[in-house]
């Protein structure tokens, strides 16, 4: 294979985004990121609390409902790359504005499906929709807020989509048993849709990524953007900034061209496949953990209201987990707050596969979900921070989509057959558990470190 020379490139953004200090619109831009995530979780959660009334309705089998469950899964999986791929070379405010749409609308849409089929194929559209808007806002994040903070306020962010699985279920709790099991579940789609309006809230206030604009080259667009951005945090903080250490950046290129393919070449090959194997890990415990608890709680002989109760506890115990997990990546970085969080996830997931009462399993499940869960903001950070500017929302998209295959679609599938078998919840836990210490294993082993780097200083890195 012909290497391909590498080109300086100047850049004159990435310091002037580093001098910026904490404002009210950095956490304006955090705020906005993090919303995106929360009313894409509470879409996803819809399926899992209408579980139960839809297999009474349209009496589903143990491999009808993964099915069901692996299908808006399936189709994140699918939009993923593409979507990483439109904004690199879109843009990310655009591709997020538009997938917030098409997932609302197929979403409303399930509240009108008249059979299993239907609800199945929309479900899936949907994902396609989700899977536009899952590697986005940490991407936005990463680029628009200095080096130091980065994962912290990705772990506020994170947090969002636990506050979304969190309300899902009392939301749930709230509109189910007030309506005829028929129709319960309709209605919880259509409330679970009304968020299609923040989609306007984003396209107003959200700004473009400086970084990626002058990247391709709009470098008008980029100065103007950015002199906005400066003179906000001006008039907020009434000082001048802080003097740019350097007035700008030079970093070598060696292709600036990407495809699906790029995530794979010599350069990011290792750091694609650690990245990986660690979302593979952490996204089957979350889908086990969010979809399936509420069914385990029946079977052991708790009404429907109290499974909803016990799932939002635990559901919930993610928001704290995230929010430390954020603090301590920052200070200790990301590999090690990982191996942590993780490692104790899959230890509780062993625990939950011995547990015999419903106080047991509430309690290693909330153990799970604080540190299996909560582990996202250092992993996310992470693969936002292993690819450079022009390359980096493909290949978050593509660590994704692995993920979300293995650990969502795949998972998801082979899990209520598992529960379905005698001793099944032992054995699926275990599964869970020894996939999760797979994961710490290569993450130890193989996975750099990129706390506190600019992404200019990690991009050269790569080389």
């Amino acid at each position: 294979m012909t290497s391909v020379p590498a080109r300086s490139v100047t850049l004159r953004m990435p310091m002037r985004i580093e001098r910026l200090p904490v404002t009210r619109f950095t956490w304006r831009i955090v705020l906005l990121a993090g919303l995106a995530w929360f009313i894409e979780s509470l879409s996803i959660g819809s399926l899992g609390v209408a579980l139960n009334p839809l297999q009474q309705v349209m009496t589903l089998s143990p491999g009808e409902i993964g099915i069901l469950t692996a299908s808006s899964t399936f189709g994140v999986v699918l939009g993923l790359i593409p979507a990483g791929f439109l904004a690199d070379k879109l843009g990310r405010k655009r591709v997020l504005v538009w997938g917030i749409v098409e997932y609302s609308l197929l979403t409303l849409l399930c509240a009108a499906s008249p059979n299993y089929a239907t609800l199945l194929v929309l479900r899936f559209l949907s994902g396609l929709g989700m899977g536009a808007v899952f590697p986005l806002p940490y991407a936005i994040v990463s680029e628009l807020v200095q080096s130091r903070q980065r994962t912290l306020f990705n772990g506020v962010m994170d947090a969002f989509l636990s506050i979304g699985y969190f309300i899902a279920p009392l939301l749930g709790l709230f509109i189910l048993p007030n309506f005829p099991v028929h129709v319960a579940w309709r209605v919880f789609f259509a409330v679970s849709a009304l968020p299609i309006l923040y989609a306007g809230v984003i396209r107003r206030w959200l700004p473009e990524s400086p970084r990626w604009l002058e990247r391709h080259g709009r470098y008008e667009e980029a100065e103007r953007v950015m002199r906005q951005i400066e003179g906000h945090v001006q008039r907020l903080t009434r000082a001048p900034l802080p003097p740019l250490t350097r007035e700008k950046t030079v970093v070598s290129v060696v292709d600036t061209r990407v495809s699906a393919g790029t995530p794979w070449n010599r350069l990011y090959r290792r750091r694609t496949v650690s990245r990986c194997v660690a979302a593979i890990g952490t996204f089957f415990m979350f889908y086990i953990v969010m979809t399936y608890m509420p069914t385990l709680f029946s079977r052991q002989g708790l009404s429907f209201a109290h499974s909803l109760l016990f799932t939002a506890i635990i559901t919930g115990a993610a928001i704290p987990g995230k929010l430390l997990n954020g603090w301590l990546a920052e200070h200790f970085g990301r590999k090690a707050t990982f191996v942590a969080f993780m490692g104790l996830a899959g230890v509780a997931a062993l625990f939950f596969g011995l547990a015999t009462t419903a106080t047991a399993m509430v309690l290693y499940a909330c153990i799970m979900s604080f540190f299996g869960t909560g582990a996202f903001p250092a992993l996310k950070m992470s693969y936002a921070e292993q690819y450079p500017t022009h390359v980096r929302t493909t290949g978050a998209a593509t660590v994704e989509t692995l993920g979300r295959f293995v650990g969502g679609v795949v998972g998801s599938y082979a899990m209520p057959v598992l529960l379905s078998e005698p001793h099944g919840v032992a054995v699926g836990f275990y599964v869970v558990s020894a996939v999760a210490l797979v994961a710490v294993a290569v993450e130890l082993c193989f996975s750099p470190e990129t706390k506190q780097s600019t992404l200019e200083q990690l991009e050269a890195s790569v080389r």
